[in-house]
Parts: C-alpha cells; structure tokens; sequence
C-alpha cells in the first residue's frame, strides 16, 4: 500500500486515530485529523509533536469538504458511519485502523494472527488465549480493540511468534482484506442498537470476521450460533463448533468438571477444579481459549496451567468485600442484557441488583425470568431507570436512583446477612461516567468507603472470583 504523497484524513483521534496517524506519517501521507471534540480536549503533547511533523488538525467537528477532497479515510472506532457517507457515495475509500495496519503485516503475520469477537467475553478470551501462548513459550503481542492498537504493533517493527486481537463490530465494518488465520466468534445477543438498524445488522458486521478467509484458516463458533445459517457463506474457513455438551458436529465441549476438546477420534481432557472464574459464560470462554490455542500451537500443560493461574479482570464479576454478612460485587463491565444474564446466571443466594446507565436500545425483559428466580430488589439508575422500571418495575420490590451512591445507599437499606449486591448495569456508562472503568471504580470506592461504617464490621479475608 503506497501512501506517499497521499492525502489521508483520519477520523477521530483517541487511541486508535493516533496510532494510526503516527503509521500514515511514517508511510510517507500527508494527514489530516478531523476531530469532533474542540482543540484544548486533546493530548497537548501529541498536538505538538504531530504539527511538527506537518499533521493538519480540524477540530470542533466534522467537514464535508475536507472528508470529500480525501484520498483515504482512516476511521476511528466511536465515530458514526454517517459522519462518512457522503465521502463513501463519492468513491472515496474509507477503512478501519485495523485495515489498514494489517496492510502493512507479512504474509507469515498474517499467519500467526488470531482474532476474537462478540458481544461478551472478548477481553476475558483475548487474554486467555494470549496467556496460553506466552506459558507454551511463543511471544505474543496483544492488542486490538483490547489496549493496544495494531498499528502500533507496526510501527515498532519487532515481529513476534503470534498476534491475538480483540476486534468489535465497529473496526469489522469498514475492513477490505482483513482476516485471521484463526478467528473466534464468540457469542451475538443484542447491544449497540443506537447504532445499527437490527440485531441481523450486528450480526453481520461479526461475521465479517471471517469472510476473507480462506479454507487454510479456522474458525471457531458457538454450536448452534443463531446467525449461523443466515451468515455462512461468509465463513470460509474450516469450522470448528464449541458447545456445552458432546453432540455430533462439535468440537469441543465442557460441563461444571472438565473440558474436552475432540481430534476426530482422541479427545483431551482438561479438569475444572482449580477454575476460578464463575459462569456458565467463563467456562464457555475458556474451552473456546483452549481450543483456540491448542489449534495455535500451544502446550497441553500449558492449557492446564492455565485453568490454575487465570484469575480474571476488575470489573467482570469481581468481587469488592464482605460487611455485615452482605456481599459486594462489581460486574460494571456488563454494559449490555446478556452480560447481566450471565451475571445471574452465575450467582447464587438472593440478589439486589443495580441496573442502568445509558440506554442502548435493546429489551430488558431477557432478564425477567431470572429477576423473578433470583432477585430480591431491583434498585434503577441513571438515564435508563424509567425505561427499565417499565419493563421490569413490577417483578420485584424496585427503587430509582438519580445516580451510582445513591443507588449504593439503598442498597444499604435494603440489604441483609446473606445477601448479594450486584452492580451490573446492562447499560452503557456514558450518561455519568467516562467508561465502564470508572463506574466500577467509583462503586468499589464508595463500597469500601461507607460500607464498614454502615455495617460496623470490617472486610473478611476471602476470595470470591
């Protein structure tokens, strides 16, 4: 791809828009970034060291006139497809960060290049697999949606044994020639409905993941994946399903002890015991991590050690402490329904559950059944509460909140020995928060904060993963 001389506006300049101006800088373009927040919002340090190099900034939105005078468009991740269309309509190509840092990879990159979506767990089996390849003795660079992006893999020209990527649907949509060697569907249920006009849409833009492929590739599917008939012409790679039994078709499956994953006839088997992270969902990831990297190259007892040592992220299920016999958990990284479905799903004992935030368009009502099986008091917040009161107001004892410490005291109120609070908002965090780290950060702050002067008793020393 020969950038030289070209010019190439970059949309949106957050993580992924200032890798990618760094890549089209060194690849000879001459850039311009179209930025929708004002000037004095972005990074001084990088606005200055960019300009130096002859980067054109446009902030306060963005111009038409610039978009359409483009030779590329290099488009960040959060901004709007409509932003961009007119400049589509015109001719003009527009491609992801992602596309156009995989332009600059070798054909044995390319190779070594493993990449997950869905909706949930993505962060959970980016990192699993990652881990199972660094433990079987590859080096591994991790990115993608996940931290780092691949751009700057690029750009600092080292090459590693494996890539693992987490992608979302929004780097898949505006890809030409991206693929995995080996890539990983993980799940499909409703979220980012703002955005896309159906759930038919955001399945699609998933299946792109692997539409490039070729039958020298893998991919890995969920058994029965309800998209799955719709989309597979898509899929052209060699499948591999993952279930939750041992069915004909299937790949690999797990219940609540093992692990197995079937080469024709021999299967091998993983045990559970020493697995600390709770969910039907978890143990989904991990079988799918450990199909994934075994198909990669990684170590049988590397997949062992890794069922041991994974101990999970902040904010998935994490559990904060326990006063007054009332224990706290902190799932703020369920910004959709599913993710607070699997929450229920894997918690035991009578719940008072925290929902709401900002409202992105999909039904609450998936979680009725498991309101009514599980949880003792509903307690609503933020932008959604009203939306969500209306859909499930009337199956539990329910409260609204204006905001997180609010809804915090209530459940205080509320809360008795034997109890579980649950913050898993099944909404995004915007209305209030700059992400879904910061609400749970806040949550373990004011948890920690009042929680013993409530309660009068202090944290018990016990792990709960």
């Amino acid at each position: 791809m020969d950038l030289r001389g070209k010019r190439v506006v970059v949309l949106g300049f957050g993580k992924s828009g200032q890798a990618a101006t760094r890549l089209l800088l060194v690849k000879g373009a001459e850039v311009i970034v179209s930025e929708e927040r004002e000037r004095e919002a972005l990074p001084p340090s990088y606005l200055s060291s960019m300009e130096v190099q002859g980067v054109i900034f446009e902030t306060g939105g963005h111009r038409a006139e610039t978009l359409n005078k483009a030779d590329l468009i290099v488009v960040s991740p959060g901004v709007p497809p409509y932003v961009y269309r007119e400049a589509l309509e015109r001719g003009i190509p527009v491609i992801s960060e992602l596309e156009l840092a995989f332009r600059f990879l070798s054909p044995e990159e390319r190779s070594s290049l493993i990449a997950i979506t869905g909706t949930n767990g993505k962060t959970t089996t980016t990192a699993m697999i990652s881990e199972v390849l660094k433990l079987s003795g590859f080096k591994v660079f991790t990115g993608g949606n996940y931290g780092i992006p691949l751009s700057e893999y690029v750009l600092k020209g080292v090459k590693l044994d494996k890539i693992v990527l987490e992608v979302s649907s929004f780097q898949l949509e505006r890809i030409e020639t991206f693929y995995p060697h080996l890539g990983l569907l993980l799940n499909i249920t409703p979220d980012h409905l703002d955005r896309y006009q159906s759930l038919k849409e955001y399945a699609y833009y998933k299946y792109r993941l692997f539409e490039n492929q070729s039958s020298e590739d893998y991919a890995l599917l969920p058994y029965k994946e309800p998209f799955f008939e719709e989309f597979k012409s898509m899929v052209k790679g060699r499948i591999f399903f993952v279930g939750e039994k041992e069915e004909e078709g299937v790949s690999a499956f797990f219940d609540e002890e093992r692990v197995v994953l079937k080469w024709g006839e021999e299967k091998e088997v993983y045990s559970l015991r020493d697995f600390r992270l709770l969910g039907i969902h978890n143990r989904f990831n991990l079988t799918m991590a450990l199909l994934a990297g075994r198909l990669a190259g990684a170590d049988p007892t590397a997949c062992q050690r890794l069922i041991k040592e994974f101990i999970g992220f902040p904010h998935r299920l994490e559990y904060i402490g326990t006063y007054g016999g009332v224990t706290f958990i902190n799932d703020s990284k369920a910004t959709n329904v599913d993710a607070t479905l699997q929450a229920l799903k894997g918690l035991f004992g009578q719940i008072i559950l925290i929902l709401g935030g900002r409202h992105k368009g999909a039904s609450y009502l998936p979680l009725a059944d498991l309101i009514k099986e599980k949880v003792k008091a509903l307690i609503l917040m933020g932008e959604a509460r009203f939306v969500i009161q209306e859909e499930l107001g009337k199956l539990c004892e329910t409260y609204l909140a204006e905001g997180l410490p609010e809804a915090l005291a209530i459940s205080f109120q509320v809360a008795k020995p034997g109890d579980i609070v649950l913050l898993s908002p099944a909404c995004s965090s915007f209305d209030q928060f700059r992400d879904y780290q910061e609400r749970g950060e806040v949550f373990k702050e004011l948890v920690k904060k009042y929680a013993p002067k409530y309660f009068k008793e202090n944290l018990r020393s016990e792990v709960y993963h």
